[in-house]
């Protein structure tokens, strides 16, 4: 046991206050520390999901052509909008021209990388967008191949 009868008075108070504020930290959690935390998450529900995808163009396709299909697939985080809010729901959207040295792109020439929220958002994007379907269709006689990987980060089962 801790002797404070020689203490100052402030110091127990401020001792005091220090107990009760991490008490509330923990119990309250106002800043999402313990929601941050894998346990009790709902799968599928809160935690990120990165969707990536590769494009290899046509050989014949127009780099101009290329510029603006690669324009548009970065502006689809503005254009894509929630049936429930109409906000933009894609968190990030990244992307650019292959440029590794590796030698293992199998053709593929431009990577896009988008985040959404959680898998609902990324399913509409994938389902049911109106913005997405309607750049689909666009590219789609630019596009030799494509290929789509979408992962949730830390989850490898």
């Amino acid at each position: 046991m801790v002797d404070i009868s020689r203490a100052q008075p402030h110091v127990v108070r401020i001792g005091i206050a220090v107990v009760c504020l991490l008490t509330l930290f923990l119990f309250f959690d106002p800043i999402g520390f313990a929601s941050s935390s894998m346990a009790g998450r709902v799968p599928g529900t809160t935690r990120a999901v990165t969707h990536v995808v590769l494009f290899q163009f046509k050989p014949k396709t127009d780099p101009a052509a290329i510029d603006v299909a690669s324009a548009k697939m970065m502006a689809l985080k503005e254009h894509c909008l929630s049936p429930n809010s109409n906000h933009a729901y894609i968190r990030r959207i990244t992307g650019g021209r292959d440029h590794s040295n590796e030698g293992h792109q199998n053709g593929f020439t431009h990577a896009f990388v988008v985040e959404f929220e959680n898998t609902d958002d990324r399913n509409y994007y994938v389902e049911q967008d109106p913005a997405h379907h309607a750049f689909q269709k666009e590219v789609e006689p630019l596009v030799e191949k494509v290929t789509v990987l979408d992962f949730t980060n830390g989850k490898f089962q």
